[in-house]
């Protein structure tokens, strides 16, 4: 599965079902494969093939003799199914199939405890369960769901431990890592994590040919703001033909040469969009297409491109770029190219770059309501990364107090931010404030990633 090359998996699916047709793996092995398939292509076929399969393939393992492995073959299909669901906004299903997998690896674990597979379910929902606000915890209550992200990632921990040291288990030693990468970067983003990050991606090998592994590393380089590892990595991958295309990695090695402002960064966004036949980045594809027209000062060929961001802003599917394409295609102004080429180094780490790009501006640079704002959004993140915490909080406030009435993200980033600041500092009491302070701003853009990244805060704090 590491390398996505589903044919040779498929074959040798095959061999194994005709030498061994009572061993229950190759079934499990197959779900696995149209997940990934569901996950990576965001296509509705692939996700009716995962429903119908899934449904054959537990009903045959139900069916099966007793075993430690009956009971995880089937709540992690669950699981999967659950995620697949996810991916296409099928919320109430999804949740059903949580509530299912819970209940089939808790029974699993209560019945072979040492069975050290069972983490892999149980951390992954246990540490998801735990970034529910305490609100909404009936929730999770009333369909038996308990955790908290401490202890998800904790039982992951123990399993890639395991899966080091007992070769039954090796199996699984990849998909933890990967596991647990996305999800200390998403619920856990601690300085002290980077490092113990980094040291389990150097440790995978043969890398270069893991697709899903690159992209892993790819993020925690993103997350990081070291761009110039983004582009040496993804760069130099190798590409295998029989492999299952991911092609998402076209549209963050598209997005790192960006940041550099290296003009060549056009090609990659062109293939991501010529080749993907799912949804989601696709108009942020164009708008950076379009960007990279506005550096050149092609103000034509950039309203030419953005014509191509057309479609409802509301649909689902959508990420919270695809839809700020959408909204920024109906405006008639340009971005401010000052404010966009110093977002885009910002976003590279380059913040020698970003700085200068803005630094000696008259304020007539910048003339809208909204440029004023980013001005000081981006000063904030400019002096939150470079150490001048005082500066920093002093620009999230100016940024925060003179935007709380718009639609504009700025303000509730900065919050959010602040938030942030106040909880590395110690400060419980400010953290909650800015936490529940960010919550309360609607209707802006991004509203979703930030809310999600607030309520987390709300969650590791209360």
């Amino acid at each position: 599965m590491n390398e996505l090359n589903f044919t040779k998996a498929a074959r040798l699916i095959s061999e194994e079902k005709s030498t061994n047709p009572g061993n229950l793996v190759p079934v499990f092995i197959e779900n696995q494969s149209d997940f990934f398939k569901t996950f990576i292509s965001e296509e509705t076929e692939t996700l009716e093939n995962l429903k119908k399969n899934t449904e054959v393939r537990i009903a045959l393992i139900e069916k099966s003799p007793e075993s430690k492995y009956k009971r995880l073959f089937i709540g992690e299909m669950h699981l999967q199914l659950a995620i697949g669901r996810l991916k296409f906004e099928e919320f109430l299903s999804a949740v059903n199939d949580v509530r299912r997998a819970n209940k089939f690896l808790s029974e699993n674990q209560k019945k072979y405890p040492g069975f050290t597979a069972n983490l892999r379910g149980l951390g992954f929902i246990h540490a998801i369960a735990g970034t529910i606000p305490k609100n909404y915890q009936w929730v999770t209550n009333m369909l038996g769901i308990t955790g908290t992200v401490q202890q998800g990632l904790g039982e992951l921990e123990t399993l890639l431990n395991a899966s080091r040291k007992i070769p039954e288990l090796s199996y699984l030693e990849n998909e933890t890592v990967l596991m647990l990468t996305f999800l200390e970067l998403t619920l856990d983003k601690k300085e002290q994590n980077n490092q113990k990050i980094r040291l389990r991606l150097a440790s995978v090998k043969n890398l270069d040919r893991k697709p899903l592994l690159q992209f892993a590393k790819a993020v925690f380089h993103v997350s990081l703001a070291e761009n110039d590892s983004v582009i040496q990595l993804l760069s130099t991958r190798k590409t295998d033909p029989s492999a299952y295309p991911l092609h998402y990695l076209d549209f963050m090695e598209g997005t790192a040469r960006m940041n550099k402002m290296d003009l060549s960064a056009d090609k990659y966004f062109e293939r991501y969009i010529r080749n993907y036949k799912g949804r989601s980045y696709v108009y942020a594809a164009w708008q950076r297409r379009a960007w990279l027209k506005l550096i050149q000062n092609d103000h034509k060929g950039y309203k030419q491109l953005m014509q191509q961001c057309t479609g409802d802003a509301k649909a689902e599917g959508l990420t919270d770029e695809d839809k700020q394409a959408l909204k920024d295609a109906r405006s008639s102004e340009l971005p401010n190219l000052i404010l966009l080429k110093c977002r885009l180094y910002f976003d590279g780490g380059y913040y020698t770059q970003a700085l200068s790009a803005i630094a000696g501006q008259p304020m007539s640079a910048f003339p809208t309501q909204e440029d004023k704002l980013e001005l000081t959004y981006r000063l904030a993140r400019i002096f939150d990364k470079t150490g001048n915490k005082e500066k920093a909080v002093y620009y999230y406030l100016e940024t925060y107090n003179n935007g709380k009435a718009t639609t504009f993200y700025f303000s509730a980033n900065a919050s959010l931010l602040l938030a942030k600041l106040y909880e590395d500092a110690g400060d419980k009491k400010q953290a909650l404030n800015y936490y529940r302070k960010t919550l309360e701003l609607r209707n802006h853009d991004y509203q979703n990633s930030i809310d999600q990244k607030a309520k987390a805060g709300i969650s590791r704090l209360e």
